[in-house]
């Protein structure tokens, strides 16, 4: 037997399905719950489990698949395998057996269409195979509807005999609660032969991973199944309601974990959307209306929203509040205030007391601590220094339309902008320059400079006359 606590482990995700109720041209499992794709969650909780490979059979849109798997790799070394046509979850396995080659160990097998299947509940499932010394363990679920799933069914010692399809079931059969989730572990070589033996005599013409459990059992080798914790974790998504209900349930989760262990205020969950991934700290406060998704980290005595969007890779110190604005893919420091209504956009470093009021967009820029830009302004490709404020209205031009290029703009400490000033990049502010109300600049300005570039004033007495 390889079974032992340090046989070796490799993960198969069956990841080929069409996902026709879906009613979409993007394929079943790269739909997104709370921010990230179903397939890019279940590759979470594989990492999770540290094992030494894990193949990806892909069919449906194999092409959107597959670069979407190379663009966002998984931790675990990982191969793609083509299942073409798709004729069922055992045609599904066979696809990866040229590779397996003289691999002894357990092959954990599962749908990739579970977004809230979790790393925790994956490695019990391995435990408890290697304790029980199984052939085939089966993730099973305690259910109040059981609906079309196939049942499980325990002889008389408690071991699993069979998976028998809904509609196949007697009506003592129809009364079973615990349902086959279609995740498994299975040992390599040992089921071999039931692999190459499974045949396609059902109506669907396809070869199902669920014979193997019968054919296990018929020969006398030890079949288990161990109950999920949580039925939601191994709920697959086969419509756009049940891609809701995974949503929500998924949020209902970050929710709870944030308020009862983090110390986190969620002030309408109902309205709030937290994607699992998010760390926040103690006394922090989510207002209404927020969505927060991605690898966020939030501090504490922090206040976030009402009706806030922060996505991707975001840091927020502490004491910062964040008021009806966007931020994606930033920094930003402690005892900030940003918004309302601002827009810090892609790779932002946001220093500590740093102010970003109404109407401001942010990109590509570093703005250092005790500095203002308070309204109405454009900052884009962008150093400024501390103690700095830009006016209301400034703009920093710095895209050239001509040679498709973006330039980049200084501004040294204690430097300002007056309203409505237009920074042409490449350009530098030095320490302590002014840039006045209404200029357009477009040379260096000095330390301690005051640059003015715009036409005079002159009053034409008696323009506007009454008319008669």
């Amino acid at each position: 037997m390889t079974n032992s606590p340090t046989s070796k482990t490799r993960v198969v995700l069956l990841a080929a399905g069409h996902g026709k109720r879906m009613k979409s041209s993007k394929p079943k499992v790269l739909h997104e719950v709370l921010g990230r794709p179903i397939l890019g969650r279940i590759l979470q909780a594989v990492d999770a489990l540290r094992i030494e490979h894990v193949y990806i059979i892909i069919g449906h849109e194999a092409g959107q698949v597959k670069e979407y798997v190379e663009s966002n790799p998984p931790a675990t070394t990982f191969s793609l395998h083509r299942q073409s046509p798709q004729l069922g979850t055992g045609h599904a396995l066979q696809q990866v057996v040229p590779d397996l080659g003289d691999f002894h160990g357990t092959l954990l097998v599962s749908v990739a269409d579970a977004p809230l299947l979790s790393g925790a509940t994956l490695s019990n499932l391995l435990s408890n195979h290697r304790q029980q010394q199984s052939v085939v363990t089966l993730l099973t679920a305690d259910v109040e509807d059981a609906k079309n799933y196939g049942r499980i069914v325990r002889d008389e010692k408690q071991q699993v005999s069979a998976i028998v399809e809904d509609k196949d079931c007697t009506a003592v059969q129809k009364t079973i609660r615990e349902i086959n989730t279609a995740i498994y572990c299975f040992e390599w070589p040992a089921i071999a032969d039931g692999l190459k033996a499974l045949k396609n005599e059902n109506v669907q013409k396809e070869y199902y991973l669920t014979d193997i459990v019968g054919w296990a059992y018929e020969g006398k080798m030890k079949t288990g199944a161990v109950i999920a914790h949580d039925w939601r974790e191994t709920a697959g998504i086969n419509s756009r309601i049940e891609l809701s209900e995974a949503s929500k349930s998924l949020r209902d989760i970050a929710v709870r974990r944030l308020s009862l262990d983090c110390g986190v205020t969620v002030v309408d969950p109902e309205s709030t959307w937290i994607g699992p991934d998010a760390k926040i700290g103690q006394d922090t406060t989510i207002l209404p209306g927020c969505v927060l998704f991605g690898d966020l980290e939030i501090g504490s005595h922090c206040t976030i929203g009402p009706n806030t969007f922060i996505n991707g890779r975001v840091t927020v110190g502490d004491r910062t509040s964040i008021i009806q604005s966007n931020v994606s893919n930033s920094i930003i420091g402690n005892d900030c205030r940003i918004g309302p209504f601002a827009h810090l956009r892609d790779n932002n470093n946001i220093s500590n007391n740093v102010r970003i009021g109404n109407f401001v967009e942010i990109k590509q820029s570093a703005i250092a601590e005790k500095t203002n830009v308070s309204h109405l302004s454009y900052v884009g490709d962008a150093n400024i220094g501390s103690r700095s404020n830009i006016g209301a209205g400034t703009i920093i031009a710095n895209y050239d339309h001509t040679t498709k290029r973006k330039a980049r703009t200084v501004i040294g400490d204690n430097a300002s902008t007056g309203s409505n000033s237009v920074l042409v990049a490449p350009i530098m502010i030095g320490d302590g320059a002014v840039v006045a109300a209404g200029t357009v600049a477009t040379k260096n300005v000095p330390a301690g400079a005051l640059a003015v570039g715009r036409v005079r004033q002159e009053n034409k007495e008696g323009w506007n006359r009454p008319k008669d």
